[in-house]
């Protein structure tokens, strides 16, 4: 895990200062070393977080036998090992034991395919100084960033956006406003490759960069598509790769731990890892002789996870650290945790992960496994239950359909007018419902002056920009899945959900010099489960029930038969008629809010007033209108 950063501009002199530049910014990204390189038309720049191979052998940049090719990589390769006795078979050495060497080996033996073979997390830029080409790649669900700017003859890219300030040729950062507005509007963010910032583009997950004499082409380089489900019991092929992804993912030189949550994600991996400390020890070996599990939790009613997480540690023998924080904590940390991502977020609970993150790596942590994912591959929440209604509709299976209506008011309580809205909701136009989503959600009342014309990212102002240059206007890629509820996990997979889960995990974790790996994105697993009959998914009112049967003999049955579903929180309302709402009502006042014409100023104090009166309870609106101040003022103001 590291911090790479680079400019190139083909025929002109390298720009290493510009580059030694960006890469101090990135310094918390990679500790323990710095590296760069510089030729006529190249300059990249490294920041090294060692996790394997800790010696200076995988220091980077990392050359060639011959230099003609230098590779800077973030991120790491899980099957390293695998494809390293392949490689070694076609009479490649290997003079380190890291994964970045075989990346360049690799590239050497399969060329730009050699993507394909990989099973990790990346973003790598690897110049090819024979042919004067820059090859940059992006694992297939963008665990790992990359972001670039690029003018059509000079591309600057980095891990984090800020290293852009680095770049004086650049110009000051602006705000990007369709994005702005789909941040405050709908709270949608990191949806398209489009940022905050005006200009700066991140390259899609599953895609490739090429730059050499004949410019700059982006290309997919796989899919997530239909296959037929695996023979036999679906859960038992769920929990065999379930296993087999940490397993890979427990690869390490450094010491790891566990975010531990009382859902069922976290807890299958806190179990599956001690199942293998018991019966695999040496593929265990870098957790310790005793599991560590990290858990967030408030006292306030319906956000304390500690019962539940409790019952793991307890089954597992686990050695737990329980964080929380109080309102005091959370006005002070919050402007760093806002300059540690860049871009705005979604709700305080971004600042409980960083409290994770952080006690973790006090603890002497420098891996953590998280259950990042599982919700949006596994229809993890329970607004997933209309598309499921839908599908058996439009199936014709009208008994299968009343017994699912009849679990979800009976183990969820649902009414009829609940159950009504989300069997339809469905099949309303996308246009509609986002219209809907910013008028109910407050969020459209919110946009100030300067937003209020621009059309959203997502809604022409180039967030379909997805398949990158030379396709600026093309329309989203279409799902290629029949039912709806796979098509509505698709679009939350790769635009609507999970891309800001990674990014706040990315640089929360990063902050801290910490690197974060997620079992449930392996795309082996995750193509496993989308061939699965939506019934593994949710059946009887119950979500990811193919998890459930996978791995119910090694969870605590409170945590295996759980029906709610408390996701990661935080008492954010309690906190609004708090010290926060203290520093919301700052915010709306003050002059640089109203003179860059984000946020309307009237409309949120009095949203603030009501709610801290309890006339109204506010819901992230008022939140995101607070932290898109504090990132103008990060970023924008100079």
């Amino acid at each position: 895990m590291c911090g790479i950063c680079g400019v190139v501009a083909l025929g002109r002199p390298a720009e290493a200062e510009t580059v030694r530049a960006m890469s101090a910014t990135l310094a918390h990204r990679g500790p323990n070393g710095s590296g760069e390189f510089a030729a006529p038309g190249v300059a990249l720049g490294h920041r090294r977080l060692s996790i394997i191979d800790l010696s200076h052998a995988g220091d980077q940049p990392f050359a060639s036998a011959d230099g003609a090719l230098q590779l800077i990589h973030n991120g790491e390769i899980y099957n390293y090992r695998e494809l390293r006795h392949e490689l070694e078979a076609k009479g490649h050495r290997f003079r380190s034991a890291t994964d970045t060497e075989v990346i360049l080996a690799a590239y050497l033996e399969w060329g730009e395919r050699c993507v394909e073979r990989f099973n990790g997390m990346w973003a790598f830029a690897l110049w090819d100084g024979r042919n004067k080409r820059l090859f940059c790649s992006r694992d297939r669900f963008g665990v790992k960033p990359f972001y670039y700017r690029w003018d059509g003859a000079r591309l600057a890219f980095a891990s984090e956006l800020k290293a852009f300030r680095a770049d004086a040729a650049g110009g000051p950062l602006r705000a990007n406003l369709p994005a702005v507005r789909d941040y405050v509007e709908q709270g949608y963010v990191d949806h398209t490759d489009e940022t905050m910032f005006a200009g700066i583009r991140s390259l899609p997950p599953a895609h490739s960069l090429t730059l050499d004499r004949g410019g700059l082409r982006i290309a997919r380089y796989w899919r997530l598509e239909p296959t037929d489900p695996p023979p036999g019991d679906p859960a038992e092929a769920v929990r065999e790769l379930l296993f087999d992804s940490v397993r890979l993912r427990l690869r390490s030189d450094v010491a790891v731990g566990t975010c531990l949550s009382g859902g069922l994600d976290s807890s299958a991996i806190a179990t599956i890892i001690d199942r293998l400390l018991r019966t695999e020890a040496e593929v265990a070996r870098p957790v310790g002789k005793r599991q560590r599990t990290f858990t967030a939790y408030f006292e306030d009613g319906g956000f304390d996870e500690r019962r539940w997480a409790n019952a793991v540690v307890e089954r597992t023998g686990a050695d737990p650290h329980w964080i929380t924080f109080g309102e005091d904590e959370l006005v002070e940390w919050l402007p760093k945790v806002v300059e540690a991502q860049d871009q705005p977020f979604g709700s305080t609970s971004i600042v409980a992960q960083w409290h994770v993150m952080r006690t973790a790596r006090e603890a002497g942590l420098t891996v953590m496994l998280d259950g990042q994912g599982a919700d949006e591959i596994l229809a993890g929440y329970h607004r997933y239950f209309g598309f499921r209604l839908a599908d058996l509709l439009t199936q014709g299976r009208v008994g299968a359909l009343a017994r699912e209506l009849r679990s979800l008011h009976t183990i969820h309580g649902m009414g009829a007018a609940t159950l009504a809205t989300a069997l339809l909701r469905p099949f309303a136009p996308d246009r509609l419902k986002w219209a809907a989503r910013g008028q109910v959600s407050g969020g459209t009342k919110l946009l100030g002056g300067a937003l209020a014309g621009a059309a959203g990212a997502a809604r022409g102002g180039g967030g379909a920009a997805r398949c990158g240059i030379g396709a600026l206007d093309a329309p989203r890629e279409a799902s290629p899945f029949p039912d709806r509820l796979r098509r509505q996990l698709h679009l939350v997979l790769t635009e609507r959900g999970l891309p800001e889960l990674l990014r706040y995990e990315d640089r929360n974790s990063m902050a801290h010099s910490l690197e974060a790996r997620v079992p449930f994105l392996d795309y082996r697993l995750v193509t496993l489960v989308f061939s699965l009959d939506g019934s593994q998914l949710i059946d009887g009112g119950m979500t990811k029930v193919a998890l459930r049967r996978a791995v119910g003999d090694l969870l605590p049955p409170i945590v295996r038969d759980r029906v709610d579903k408390l996701g990661f929180a935080t008492p954010e309302a309690r906190f609004l008629r708090g010290r926060l709402g203290d520093l919301a009502g700052e915010a709306f006042r003050s002059p640089e809010l109203t003179e860059r014409g984000f946020v309307d100023p009237a409309v949120a104090l009095r949203r603030l007033d009501e709610h801290r009166r309890g006339e109204r309870n506010a819901g992230f609106e008022l939140f995101r209108a607070v932290c898109v101040e504090l990132w103008a003022r990060a970023f924008l103001d100079g």
